[in-house]
This record gives C-alpha cells, sequence and structure tokens, in this order.
C-alpha cells in the first residue's frame, strides 16, 4: 500500500498526497458495480459523498439527475469539474469536508457513498451519520458501498454488519445488505499487485432509508402546546 495511505497527519493531507503521488485505487472512472444495478431507485436531488473525481456523479448526471458532488481534496474536484465539462455534464461540484454536512442547509432525496463512511471510526463515523441524517429527506435513501472486514487488505479493519446496524440504528431502517466485490484503478493495480485479490476488494453495499417520522429525543423537539413537533431534517 503507497506510504501516503498508512502515515499521515490527517485525513486530508493523506488524501491529497495519494492524488498528487499515485493511481488512487478506488478511482475507477464509473460506479463500482453495485450503484449500476440500483440506478432505478436512485432518485432527485442527489448527493455524492466523497465523490472523488466524479465517475459515480457522471453517472447518474448522465441519467437526467440533478447531482451535487463533494469531497475535500481540491486536487479530486478539479478533476471531476473537467471531466463535467468534457462530457457536457451538469454536476456541482464542491469542495467541502463531509463531516460539515450538521452545517448545511442543502436537502436530498438519495445519497451516493462509494467508500467514504469506511475512512471513518468512533466519533468521526457518529458524526458523519449525524450529518446524513440532517441532509437526507425523510423517506430518502443512503446507497451505501463500503469495505467488509471480510477483506484482509481493508484499511482500518473493513465494515462488518454489525457496525452497520449499529451506526443506522437511530432514525434509519437497513433496508437490505449484500456482500459484493468492489472494483480497483488498474493503474493501481499495476503499480501494487498485491494489495488486493484478483476478483477485487470484498466490500458490502447497503440500501439505508431514513424513516418518515423521526422520534428519538435527540431529533425531536415539542411544541409549547406539548405536541409533537415536526422534525427539522428534510423540510423545505
Amino acid at each position: 500500500m503507497p506510504s501516503a495511505m498508512q502515515n499521515h497527519l490527517s485525513a486530508h493531507d493523506g488524501f491529497t498526497k495519494i492524488y498528487a503521488e499515485t493511481n488512487p485505487p478506488w478511482d475507477i472512472g464509473k460506479p463500482q458495480p453495485p450503484f449500476v444495478a440500483v440506478a432505478d431507485q436512485v432518485v432527485n436531488p442527489v448527493l455524492d459523498a466523497g465523490c472523488g473525481t466524479g465517475g459515480t456523479s457522471l453517472f447518474f448526471a448522465a441519467r437526467g439527475l440533478r447531482v451535487t458532488g463533494i469531497d475535500f481534496v481540491e486536487e479530486a474536484i478539479r478533476r471531476a469539474r473537467a471531466k463535467a465539462t468534457e462530457r457536457g455534464l451538469s454536476v456541482e461540484f464542491l469542495i467541502k469536508n463531509a463531516m460539515t454536512l450538521g452545517d448545511w442547509d442543502e436537502r436530498f432525496a438519495s445519497v451516493i457513498d462509494s467508500g467514504l463512511f469506511h475512512i471513518y471510526a468512533g466519533d468521526e463515523r457518529q458524526r458523519y451519520v449525524q450529518g446524513l441524517a440532517h441532509v437526507v429527506k425523510p423517506g430518502g435513501r443512503l446507497f451505501l458501498y463500503v469495505f467488509s472486514d471480510e477483506e484482509p487488505a481493508a484499511p482500518g479493519g473493513g465494515v462488518s454488519r454489525q457496525d452497520l446496524y449499529d451506526s443506522f440504528a437511530d432514525g434509519w431502517d437497513i433496508e437490505s445488505v449484500q456482500s459484493v466485490r468492489g472494483e480497483v484503478n488498474p493503474a493501481f493495480t499495476a503499480e501494487f499487485p498485491e494489495e488486493y485479490p484478483k476478483d477485487g476488494p470484498m466490500g458490502r453495499f447497503a440500501i439505508i432509508r431514513r424513516k418518515e417520522r423521526i422520534t428519538s429525543r435527540a431529533e425531536s423537539t415539542f411544541s409549547k402546546g406539548g405536541a409533537l413537533a415536526t422534525p427539522l431534517q428534510g423540510n423545505e
């Protein structure tokens, strides 16, 4: 594995270094296969969280969807915008840290996460999920691809089924979790041929729905008259 993925002062510095010095393994120029398989379930408006150089965002934009892609690496967004211009597609690509989703006024019916969730652990993972709860409209869906804990090469040990159920226990319904094989950038494989299995790293793909009515203490407030107020998440 390239040293930038093993030793870095911060996630931002590490990922910036990867884009500058190597071929990112996740940059396959298209969606991971599970996203293609469920493409008809993805509806407007769409957020691609951790969009990288835009392969997945552009796929859904080409299907006529209104897509916003965010990433905290400036070079990734620069490349994504260049691809959109080259292909004549309209996507709003923003330099934005997913840790700030909770401060955002935008709301989305579909969120794509292709390999972002699994870079977080502990409090950061909890904060990310809280941010997702803030931007996903009630009834909206998160389409999530992560490294599996069954993949030996998974950074941080990967994500188990139980990790998913624990992380999305409050205010979410996990509709499905599948074991899948991911694809890897061929240029990365050529440079590091022993890093991942030849048939691709083991992953998990989950479809997770934001509940229509949130009644948890953390996400509900009572009006002065005592009636349960409508939650702020997803209101327009």
